[in-house]
């Protein structure tokens, strides 16, 4: 079972934070946000389980960014992620736990405590993943395990799921819909095609072009998508 996390803060030793986290193979990194902006957009685009919020002293933003963020995603969000605060500053965990974060970590990070921490979180949450997509046709069900599914292909009104065995399943509902279902390692890449990032093998910028299965598949991303590209870029990096 895996888990998706944003990193948010205004310092430059975010890489370093995430390096500590990349011990724990159950929680993937999604995106590294710098701005309060970045952050609210990519939190509402890819849905992640857990939000690090960083706040360093020596960062003037970093306060505002953080906890003026939960205000303005409760606008948005019936539920927010968990939020667990990461700082070099023990008076901040007084007011981060007064806004209803699921944690509070001391920078530098004790691998103990980042350990303990992270395990509270799996202990409960064990729930929510699932990795079976139920697809109807004509009252023919297909239960497919997401890891099987290569990429996803809009056909007008229809989906066309393109499996790992080579088997091309149709269903009667839309790309977004189907979306809104998959675990946090798909990512749409076109108007037309959401890809399951653990078969990419290679991302070409110059071609807009994203090859799957050691290059046997090739399909086209668009402008529109190039953040999306980004993050598959650090995540498989």
């Amino acid at each position: 079972m895996q888990f998706s996390y944003i990193l948010i803060g205004g310092s430059n030793d975010l890489e370093s934070t995430v390096e500590q986290i990349k011990e724990f193979d159950d929680f993937l990194c999604v995106a590294v946000c710098k701005t309060r902006k970045d952050a609210i957009n990519r939190i509402l685009e890819l849905k992640p389980k857990v939000v690090f919020l960083s706040i360093n002293s020596l960062d003037k933003e970093s306060d505002s960014i953080s906890f003026s963020l939960l205000s303005e995603l409760h606008e948005f969000l019936d539920e927010l992620p968990t939020i667990i605060v990461l700082s070099d500053i023990k008076e901040a965990a007084y007011e981060a736990y007064q806004r209803g974060v699921s944690g509070f970590l001391l920078t530098p990070m004790d691998p103990n405590e980042l350990r303990k921490c992270l395990m509270r979180f799996q202990k409960t949450h064990k729930a929510l993943h699932t990795d079976t997509i139920s697809i109807k046709s004509n009252g023919d069900y297909n239960f497919i395990r997401a890891s099987e599914i290569v990429y996803l292909k809009a056909d007008n009104n229809t989906t066309d799921f393109y499996l790992k065995s080579g088997k091309v399943v149709s269903a009667y509902k839309t790309l977004k819909h189907f979306e809104k279902l998959l675990p946090f390692y798909f990512f749409r890449i076109h108007h037309g095609y959401v890809i399951n990032i653990q078969y990419v093998s290679r991302i070409n910028l110059g071609k807009s072009s994203c090859y799957l299965q050691n290059n046997e598949v090739v399909l086209p991303f668009s402008r529109t998508y190039k953040t999306n590209i980004d993050t598959i870029i650090l995540r498989i990096s």
